[in-house]
């Protein structure tokens, strides 16, 4: 049991590590900069990689990770991005320059509303289905029959609101 607490504690703790050994070894400080841009990381999240580096022995060479970070954010300070970005739930990152933020954050302001009526629309097939199975349950002739397939009328006219509705938010 001990030494499962023991592995168990280690896999935690190399989990939480923004890179790996091998990432650290490699030196690519510039393409680990890319990415970091690219997913809208804040000019501190170096850090992040030279404390995980240090436990190897690797300090991170800051000059080539900025300028990747730097090269990363023009992929991600887009308003295609910014929408995608607010399509899985997340808001931007405030790591984009002042130029088209307006723009950006309609985008992501409108992929934040295309989830949020994913989630509803979600909600809704869940107590469908859970209705169904209600019904199913019951005998033909149970008196509850009619009250839950007038919930599954209004529901399904849910659904289909919300469907229509994020129709709209669609990028």
């Amino acid at each position: 049991m001990r030494y499962f607490l023991i592995l168990t504690a280690l896999l935690v703790v190399s989990s939480c590590a923004t890179l790996s050994e091998n990432e650290c070894r490699s030196g690519d400080w510039y393409a680990i900069g890319l990415k970091d841009g690219a997913d809208g990381r804040k000019p501190d999240f170096i850090l992040q990689h030279a404390k995980a580096c240090n436990e190897f022995g690797i300090a991170p060479k800051a000059k080539p990770w900025r300028e990747g970070r730097t090269e990363g954010l023009k992929r991600y300070c887009t308003v295609p991005n910014a929408y995608d970005v607010g399509s899985r739930g997340r808001r931007l990152s405030p790591v984009c320059p002042a130029g088209n933020l307006d723009a950006l954050q309609a985008a992501n302001t409108r992929g934040l509303r295309w989830h949020a009526i994913g989630q509803e629309i979600a909600d809704v097939q869940r107590d469908i289905r859970a209705i169904n199975a209600e019904l199913a349950a019951l005998p033909p002739d149970d008196p509850r029959r009619a009250s839950l397939y007038s919930q599954l009328s209004f529901l399904r006219l849910d659904l289909a609101s919300l469907r229509a509705r994020r129709i709209h938010y669609r990028y």
